[in-house]
């Protein structure tokens, strides 16, 4: 029988843990800092561009260049810090969705499509397989008509 092997998305949760909320926060502080350091970064190379005090086309640029990595860095903080408070107001013993690997799945003649590629879900528990969850049709892809 023919069949073929595909990849479909694999929905990454875990179940919040004391270990799994105090990782996730210092993890997120960590990218804070890292933020922090860049932006610092960019606005030593700012105050290099503006002590050059040459108004040429090429410092134009040069300074706005650095100006648009300094709000994108800025939004990024803000992201971050966003995600801090939520990481903080997590509740113990809850599902929180921490990302989305591909997987593979064989294909034979004569499978349901959709019920292949549906979707699949690993539920861990400090980083412990607790569950696979295949629901029976994904919510992205539909039959024709229906």
């Amino acid at each position: 029988m023919a069949s073929i092997t595909v990849q479909r998305p694999v929905v990454i949760k875990a179940i919040v843990t004391e270990a799994f909320k105090r990782l996730y926060v210092a993890d997120l502080e960590e990218a804070i800092k890292r933020v922090d350091a860049i932006v610092q970064q960019i606005d030593v190379q700012s105050r290099r561009v503006e002590l050059e005090r040459q108004v040429s086309p090429q410092t134009r640029n040069i300074r706005a260049q650095l100006e648009m990595e300094r709000q994108r860095q800025e939004g990024t903080r803000i992201e971050l810090q966003a995600r801090l408070r939520e990481a903080q107001d997590l509740q113990l013993n809850t599902e929180f969705l921490q990302g989305t690997i591909e997987g593979t799945v064989d294909v034979s003649v004569g499978d349901n499509l959709f019920d292949k590629i549906s979707r699949t879900e690993i539920v861990v528990k400090d980083g412990i397989v607790l569950e696979i969850r295949e629901t029976a049709t994904s919510p992205l892809i539909m039959p024709a008509g229906g």
